[in-house]
């Protein structure tokens, strides 16, 4: 079953417009994904295991893009 915490907070982090806020979201996504992956036996072959993947990899390219 998906664990909707890692989803709130990757979505959270996708809509902060308020500057200040910014870093903290993007972290607290990137560690409750990293977590969730940690939690699966095999992320590989699965859905979720695929959009953890892929939220961690637009959390990446959006920090980079927020950086001055």
């Amino acid at each position: 079953m998906p664990d909707p915490t890692w989803q709130a907070l990757y979505r959270a982090a996708l809509v902060e417009s308020d500057p200040r806020g910014f870093t903290g979201r993007i972290e607290a996504a990137r560690r409750s994904s990293r977590q969730r992956l940690e939690q699966m036996e095999d992320f590989r072959d699965t859905r979720e295991g695929q959009q953890l993947n892929d939220a961690l990899y637009a959390l990446s390219t959006l920090a980079a893009r927020k950086d001055p």
